[in-house]
């Protein structure tokens, strides 16, 4: 089973998963996810397709191969 917990307080979730990890029918597999850098990356991709003769028509018939 996954449970997904989410912690308003760093400090009260380092305690938790301290906890946690004390329990030996429990897992914990870290995936630190900050939606601050989350979005920094994706500010990286604007303007990708710039100046790139594209549309979403002819971007169908290539993903679909009509």
């Amino acid at each position: 089973m996954k449970i997904i917990i989410e912690v308003d307080d760093s400090r009260q979730g380092k305690a938790l998963l301290q906890f946690l990890s004390q329990l030996p029918f429990v897992r914990i597999k870290r995936k630190d996810g900050n939606p601050r850098k989350a979005s920094k990356k994706i500010t990286e991709l604007f303007g990708i397709w710039k100046d790139r003769d594209i549309s979403k028509d002819r971007l169908r018939r290539k993903a679909w191969k009509i």
